[in-house]
């Protein structure tokens, strides 16, 4: 008869098993790796042998793409960031969502949801990198919040600058009278602000260029086959486990033995949920395979868990660190992730929205130009149905001047 004390201890036993495996669906490559190297190393009867990729690489991040650029210049000052270095994941994902003027293309919320993180620490994360990167101004919200940076950093922040900063969007439409009437300051204080101001870099992502983020290698890799993109688990990275057979039947040996066959189990089921996970995203992303993140569609973790047949917490598990290889680049999973807005049908990810706002302008006739109304009616007619405050952010974001000064400056 088995005691309670027995049945106690077995509820326990799977109760840490099961923890484990859910713990495996958060490790990269290298994390498992890493996590059975030490597993290995306690239990006699377990295998492990390392590919060249991590034997060679040592868990150092290693360049995408030598050519510098913006990413490759804030990458190199992570290392010297206590935070980034405490979770390198979430500092990545800030990388990741820096724009090539330095700013970041979503707001902080997005970015804590797609790295799996809660938001106080994504907005603790954030107030490191803007006091530590330079040059100050990078990982900014706006434009606002960038000439703000650098008005602190430079002890020129006063109490009407602060106010400027607070409403200059007004600046466009209705120049230093609007400013003054918002600010209830005299025009000549607010056009002493403002000289201040553009003596500051209000894009200072734009004098590093372009170039790639340089990530750790791929988890996964998708390339283009015979029969149409196939996606693969990255084999030079993924470390291989096997269980040798038990010498004798002592009770040690049965447990060490019984111990080692479950880690291996889960190794595998870890490794098919992954390349599961990964495939059902690259595919629903096919426009991004051909055409890069203009093409992106509008993708929620809950319509993979759907599919796949897994709770939409496995899905953010296995997506939150994931590196993939693709013909664009190397992304993070979790960034092929865009709730955008919905309706019937493939929408469009915000990605692929601003960049048909941004066809749309440069197409448009210099002597009449659209105003924000008339984007958002093209948009919708497009499948892009959106409000048009939000037409107006994406133009801003965009750093597209509204109507009447494009107007100006084409006349």
């Amino acid at each position: 008869m088995v005691s309670s004390r027995q049945t106690q201890s077995q509820r326990q036993t799977l109760g840490f098993r099961q923890i484990q495996a859910v713990g495996l669906l958060r490790l990269t490559n290298e994390g498992l790796a890493d996590h059975l190297a030490r597993r290995a190393a306690a239990n006699p009867f377990l295998r492990l042998r390392l590919p060249a990729g991590i034997l060679s690489g040592g868990g150092e991040v290693e360049q995408a793409d030598t050519s510098g650029g913006l990413y490759a210049h804030v990458m190199a000052q992570l290392r010297l960031i206590a935070a980034a270095r405490a979770d390198e994941a979430l500092a990545i994902a800030f990388v990741e969502a820096l724009d090539g003027n330095g700013w970041l293309d979503r707001p902080v919320a997005e970015i804590a949801r797609g790295a799996g993180r809660p938001l106080h620490r994504a907005e603790a994360m954030l107030v490191a990198l803007q006091a530590e990167v330079e040059p100050v101004g990078l990982f900014a919200r706006d434009l606002a919040d960038c000439l703000r940076l650098q008005a602190q950093d430079r002890g020129q922040m006063t109490a009407a600058m602060a106010l400027v900063l607070t409403h200059i969007g007004l600046l466009a439409e209705g120049g230093v009278p609007a400013v003054a009437a918002a600010t209830r300051l005299p025009q000549d204080e607010v056009t002493t602000v403002l000289a201040t101001l553009r003596r500051m870099d209000p894009r200072p992502g734009l004098a590093f260029g372009g170039g790639v983020a340089p990530l750790r290698a791929p988890d996964v890799i998708v390339s283009r086959g015979a029969a149409g993109w196939e996606v693969a688990l990255n084999r030079s990275t993924l470390p291989v486990l096997s269980v040798s057979p038990a010498p004798d039947a002592s009770a040690a040996t049965r447990a060490a033995r019984t111990e080692a066959a479950w880690l291996a189990t889960i190794v595998e089921r870890r490794n098919r949920t992954v390349l599961a996970v990964a495939r059902a995203v690259l595919l629903r992303q096919g426009g991004f395979l051909d055409h890069g993140a203009h093409a992106l569609v509008a993708l929620r973790r809950t319509e993979i868990a759907a599919e796949l047949g897994l709770h939409d917490s496995t899905i953010g598990r296995v997506a939150r660190d994931l590196l993939v290889e693709t013909p664009q680049g190397l992304r993070s999973l979790c960034s092929l992730f865009d709730s955008g807005p919905r309706r019937a049908g493939l929408v469009p990810a915000s990605a692929a929205i601003r960049h048909r706002l941004a066809q749309l302008v440069a197409a448009e006739n210099p002597a009449d130009p659209f105003d924000d109304g008339a984007l958002t009616t093209l948009l919708s007619a497009e499948g892009m149905a959106l409000a048009r405050r939000t037409v107006a952010k994406f133009r801003q974001e965009l750093g597209i001047p509204p109507r009447a000064r494009r107007r100006r400056q084409e006349a």
